[in-house]
């Protein structure tokens, strides 16, 4: 009986976290409109100004769809604190597929942040402008729980072994400067690297391209 009880605790337990699971995707999925769209003369803007999460790849992707075949110029403002590594490959996926037929400018505008993900996804702009009091941050990838909502525990060899990967893929294939991208790669082990965008132009990053 007792075996039987604890049995059934757990089948409790586990439908409680897919339930809870399932509610939070369905909160992050719906969407409020949080992508805006409008025109800027003859560019289009896509201004995000949440967190790097679903569905901001599949909204980015819809927005492109309607309008390709109306302008030659997408201007993507940014003013995130990070969020979900998959989706951020997601969105830079569609931004990729924009700088085929368009030219791509991202923008960070005057006390806005780009922090975390945000950065990878900014890089990819044709043109990168940003305010000189905009705030930027770069740290290792970090892993939550879905469900709870707290930072995973990685062990040492696992933070730097992904680090590595997350430094590769969009840092390294990137504009950086490759002498500041060194620094930076030596700067952030272990902890979030802050600046100001007019830091990122005094110190020749190329991570901006035109300053405000």
């Amino acid at each position: 009986m007792q075996m039987k009880a604890k049995q059934i605790a757990l089948v409790i337990l586990s439908a409680i976290a897919v339930f809870l699971y399932w509610q939070k995707y369905q909160d992050t999925y719906k969407d409020e409109g949080r992508l805006l769209v409008s025109q800027e003369g003859d560019a289009v803007k896509l201004v995000w100004k949440t967190s790097i999460e679903l569905p901001m790849a599949r909204r980015f992707e819809e927005a492109y769809r309607e309008w390709r075949d109306k302008t030659r110029k997408f201007i993507i403002i940014l003013d995130s604190n990070g969020g979900a590594l998959r989706e951020g490959r997601f969105v830079i996926d569609v931004i990729e597929k924009m700088k085929q037929t368009h030219f791509v400018e991202t923008r960070v505008e005057a006390g806005a942040d780009c922090l975390s993900m945000c950065v990878p996804i900014y890089l990819r702009g044709d043109k990168r402008t940003a305010a000189s009091n905009s705030r930027w941050m770069f740290h290792e990838p970090t892993s939550y729980d879905f469900v709870t909502g707290e930072k995973a525990d990685r062990d040492d060899d696992d933070r730097r072994e992904a680090g590595e990967r997350f430094f590769q893929k969009y840092f390294v294939n990137s504009e950086m400067n490759p002498d500041w991208r060194s620094k930076l790669q030596e700067a952030w082990v272990g902890r979030d690297v802050w600046f100001s965008g007019q830091q990122l132009v005094n110190q020749d990053s190329n991570v901006i391209t035109h300053l405000k």
